[in-house]
């Protein structure tokens, strides 16, 4: 843990030093032995079956729009009262959606088909109007040239109105696509490639990890290389080397300014002891130096999202979220929220927090907060 993160035996009372340009309201402090609770506006009804996990939870003005493999829902943010559905034609299954919103469009990446590997006939692009659920704009998108597009790949990312690609390039006269890796930016509405740049060979295993800006993972090559998360643009990139005690890195990276911050798991316990959940590492784009990091004192650290300035975590279950000053790594503000999630990640937009279960197992999917 930061030294200056503090915990509630170290810092006494807590107190709430949320400034108010990050979350409104009132002002606290709140002098409590344990965090003020938020208050819950509304959940999820439970579910029957396996529907599947969601791919991506969008929060724009008044509404809360969940993307899952075969539609998209959306409900008033602060009543969960339906509002509309969007589905994909017949026979066709949504296998990516961007985590952002720009300009209040959510993108969804869905197909025909798709075989063991990945691999599908027909890919189509749709961008979605978050508020009315009307379709803005829809297109084909060769196949080829994006590799595998199964919900499960990690060949293909959306975000910032780009798809962002790994995958084999084309040698001279070869169409089959079995050239050295190159990574691609594509313009998700127009199709237009942005800037395409070979993969080194250093990297060994590349798997994208985010769109906007691109972050791809790196493995090797070779037994016991390094794990890397690397920032990619057009003609630079910045490496930045995760602890070699993390073979797991959480799916979300979170970015404020030059700072990028990942969860990272572990670090190990001796045999017969708990484990001490995980820990976030918050490194610098520009040099690629960690400049801190931070374990919750409650279960596992987990989702960081980068809201406001601030980045918010969540701990144990989904049921406490804490704010970080992205400086260095300090708590300014911690809520419970009642009740709990499986592989809970978080979508914020003002003051309103919504914690989703990404667990295929039957759930609450949602329960969406207010901070004060």
């Amino acid at each position: 843990m930061h030294e200056d993160a503090g915990t509630y035996e170290d810092a006494g009372p807590y107190e709430d030093r949320a400034p108010e340009s990050v979350w409104d309201g009132t002002k606290g402090p709140w002098w409590r032995r344990g965090p003020a609770s938020a208050p819950r506006l509304w959940k999820y009804p439970r579910e029957k079956g396996s529907p599947g996990a969601p791919l991506s939870t969008w929060a724009v003005g008044g509404t809360l729009a969940m993307a899952r493999s075969d539609r998209v829902e959306a409900y008033g943010l602060t009543t969960g009262d339906p509002l509309w559905t969007w589905q994909p034609p017949d026979g066709e299954v949504l296998a990516h959606a961007s985590p952002d919103t720009p300009d209040g469009v959510g993108v969804v990446l869905h197909h025909d088909h798709a075989d063991g590997d990945g691999g599908a006939e027909h890919v189509r692009l749709t961008g979605l109007d978050v508020g009315s659920g009307r379709v803005l704009w829809s297109r084909e998108q060769r196949a080829d040239s994006l590799g595998s597009v199964g919900g499960h790949a990690r060949e293909v990312a959306l975000g910032g109105g780009r798809v962002a690609t790994a995958r084999p390039g084309h040698r001279d006269g070869d169409e089959d696509g079995d050239g050295p890796p190159v990574l691609r930016t594509i313009d998700a509405h127009t199709g237009t490639l942005q800037w395409e740049r070979p993969v080194p060979e250093r990297w060994g295993d590349v798997s994208v990890v985010r769109a906007h800006p691109v972050v791809v993972s790196t493995v090797g090559p070779g037994e016991g290389a390094p794990r890397r998360l690397v920032v990619v643009g057009e003609e630079a990139e910045q490496e930045i080397e995760l602890p070699r005690w993390a073979k797991e890195f959480g799916d979300d990276v979170a970015m404020v300014g030059d700072l990028l911050a990942v969860e990272c798991a572990g670090p190990p316990t001796p045999d017969g002891e708990e484990a001490t959940g995980s820990t976030l590492n918050a490194y610098s784009v520009t040099t690629g130096v960690l400049r801190w990091t931070w374990s919750s004192t409650y279960g596992a650290t987990l989702s960081p999202l980068a809201h406001r300035g601030h980045l918010v975590v969540l701990n144990g279950y989904g049921d406490r979220a804490t704010v970080l000053d992205p400086a260095d790594g300090r708590v300014v503000a911690e809520r419970a929220l009642p009740g709990h999630s499986y592989r809970a990640r978080l979508a914020a937009v003002g003051d309103f927090l919504a914690v989703v279960c990404t667990a295929e197992r039957p759930a609450h999917r949602l329960r969406v907060f207010r901070w004060k």
